[in-house]
């Protein structure tokens, strides 16, 4: 796979004159092959020559970059465009020719496997229908499914068909997925039912009642006027509006090629392939636009720095819906031609058994799941050399030392891979390696990702609101100050894989991404003179106390070098006299209870006073996102009242 996308590797070039007009934009290979003029005049033999000696020095990444050339006396820009010429549908028709029969799906739930033959196969069948029932190229077509096979080979058939994918968090309901599924412009929703006891045909029912009582191809809903088309995947229970998963695959097997292959030459890899709604902790979820071939170097980098290979058998635990799921997981696996394996509603109980019985050799998931698997693996060392794990991946939340600890011990884990990103970067930013205790103790920042930039701006500063017109909001904002390396600031991202945008809500798209692209990731953290990333915290989360800024994920991370705490997590209270005092919610480790004036007390000298908590709770679980990470605005609300309680102060 890598030399095939490596052979697809493309850069636009467009001309400027010194006075700002458009010559023409112009397509190359990565080697400086001229392939095509995209638009306005023919080059000559000299110019060629010239642009191609430019792409040749250009490196092998996808990027976005202006410079300038003195041709014949008169200097010329250029605005140069690199990328994979590859479409997210073309992935597993490629596999399918290079390793028909490697194992490509596990679903473990409900006990199917796919080859790469067999998803290609299945997704060209679903595509052929889709096509059928009036699906277009750039139409929205929501998913509504937890892990499962119906999953992979429904965002596989929307992507061959250049439509976009919606991707919707299963929790969602009654208003909040209405707006969603409004906003999206959603024309097709595909439903797998019963997922946890959520009924969401129920759901659309109770937002459109019009819906019971219509026929497939023939849905109009007053709240939902985009939506024409309903998918359902349990044939026990169909419903009168809606096709039937099964039915369309069958159909879709007899159906129209020739359409199917015409549509497939129409997807070009700089369209728009996926929405993915970020996860909504600070209000409602925003739908970030991505496109294929965002989508497909993002795949490339993550299989890089995973090291995946055809061997590896990948257990995802991360839902399809969330970037770490739909792109660091699956996508990567089937950019590796690895093997995906997954349970849709496998609990941390029943995990161990299906990693063991699944031989797999990466997990990727979040610290808290690698802390309950630990606990229930045990310390007697029974699992080693049970399960063949090499690498485990978190994302989310730091690493704490305890749980590379307790993967080397318990499974002999080689590597721990924390990744930093975010679904509006496409998603990755950087990553650390831990491959032993000492690193796990002393993590040294991580690496940014090649094609990566980023600076540290200083927070606060001037803004005054975007103005709107026809071509979107010209985001006009007073550049925040870059800081030094060591200061402390808010993390910006510039790459290729960051967003198009919000869809259809200039707004926040303006509030997120500067004139020139920046990406404003509401991070806190800071560089190393050698250019290593540190992350301190949330810039929302940031603890004013007396006018001193202090970081929630600073102090967390001492807390959890105390023995006898397992995690926490910090939040500011308001206080009369110092605007905001610390509050700290502590898990304690396994046998352990929580005497807090004796924490307290431990922390003296070894932290700064002002960071020291002054409340403290303890907890057996901390409340999460949907996408697994703690829930700090219901940690504000808790401990606002707790803080009033004589026993939470230490």
């Amino acid at each position: 796979m890598k030399q095939e996308i490596d052979a697809r590797r493309r850069v636009r070039i467009s001309l400027f004159s010194g006075q700002g007009s458009p010559a023409g934009t112009y397509l190359f290979d990565a080697q400086g092959n001229f392939l095509e003029v995209k638009a306005g005049r023919p080059l000559a033999e000299k110019e060629i020559i010239l642009l191609a000696g430019e792409v040749r020095k250009m490196p092998r990444i996808s990027g976005r970059e202006k410079r300038e050339l003195l041709w014949e006396g008169e200097r010329i820009s250029l605005s140069i465009l690199r990328y994979i010429h590859m479409t997210l549908g073309e992935l597993p028709d490629i596999q399918a020719a290079c390793i028909p029969d490697r194992e490509a799906v596990a679903d473990c739930g409900q006990n199917r496997r796919l080859t790469y033959r067999q998803l290609k196969e299945e997704s060209d069948a679903l595509a052929v229908s889709l096509i059928r029932l009036g699906i277009e190229k750039g139409d929205k077509a929501a998913v509504i499914m937890d892990n499962c096979w119906q999953n992979i080979v429904t965002k596989a058939a929307i992507e061959k068909i250049g439509a976009v994918i919606v991707n919707l968090n299963i929790h969602e309901k009654g208003e909040m997925l209405t707006a969603l599924l409004r906003d999206a412009d959603v024309k097709a929703v595909l439903i797998r039912q019963g997922i946890k006891a959520r009924e969401h045909m129920e759901i659309l029912y109770a937002m459109c009642p019009e819906l019971r009582d219509q026929e497939p191809g023939k849905v109009r809903c007053g709240k939902l006027p985009a939506l024409r088309t309903i998918v359902v995947t349990d044939p026990e229970r169909p419903e009168k509006c809606a096709w039937q998963f099964g039915r369309l695959l069958e159909e879709g097997r007899r159906g129209d090629r020739d359409a199917l292959e015409k549509r497939k030459r129409a997807v070009d890899p700089l369209d728009p392939v996926t929405i993915i709604h970020t996860s909504g902790s600070s209000g409602k979820p925003k739908g970030a636009l991505l496109t294929n071939a965002q989508l497909v170097e993002s795949a490339l980098s993550h299989v890089a720095y995973m090291r995946l290979t055809q061997a590896d058998r990948f257990y995802m635990t991360s839902p399809m819906f969330h970037a770490l799921g739909c792109i660091g997981s699956a996508l990567a696996s089937m950019t590796a031609g690895s093997a995906l394996v997954f349970h849709g509603t496998a609990r941390c109980d029943s995990l161990l058994p299906i990693l063991k019985a699944e031989q797999c050799t990466v997990l990727s998931s979040v610290p808290t799941v690698y802390l309950r698997i630990l606990e229930l693996a045990g310390g007697d060392g029974s699992w080693k050399g049970q399960i063949p794990l090499r690498l485990c991946i978190t994302a989310g939340a730091p690493c704490p030392v305890k749980v590379f600890e307790g993967l080397r011990k318990v499974f002999g884990v080689e590597e721990v891979l924390t990744m930093y990103g975010m679904t509006e970067a496409g998603p990755g930013i950087s990553s650390t390696s831990i491959t032993s205790l000492d690193q796990a103790e002393h993590p040294g920042g991580s690496e940014l990702w090649p094609g990566v930039n980023v600076q540290i701006r200083a927070l606060g500063g001037p803004e005054r609101a975007a103005d709107s017109s026809e071509s979107g909001p010209e985001r006009v904002k007073a550049e925040r100050r870059v800081l030094e390396p060591g200061e402390i600031g808010e993390i910006c991202v510039e790459s290729f894989g960051v967003m198009q945008c919000y869809y259809k809500n200039p707004q926040e798209t303006a509030k997120a991404l500067d004139r020139n692209g920046w990406l404003r990731t509401g991070d806190m953290g800071y560089l190393s003179p050698e250019g290593k990333l540190f992350l301190t915290g949330r810039c929302k989360d940031l603890i004013i106390r007396g006018g001193e800024n202090i970081s929630p994920g600073e102090v967390e991370e001492f807390l959890r070098k105390n023995p006898q705490v397992e995690d926490a997590a910090v939040v500011g209270v308001p206080d009369a006299q110092y605007g905001e005092l610390v509050f700290a919610f502590i898990k304690p480790a396994a046998g352990e209870a929580i005497d807090s004036k004796a924490l307290a007390a431990w922390c003296r000298g070894k932290i700064a006073t002002i960071k020291i908590p002054q409340f403290m709770a303890e907890t057996e679980a901390f409340p999460e996102t949907g996408s697994g990470k703690v829930d700090k605005k219901e940690l504000k609300k808790l401990a606002s009242v707790l803080c009033k309680k004589p026993e939470c102060r230490v």
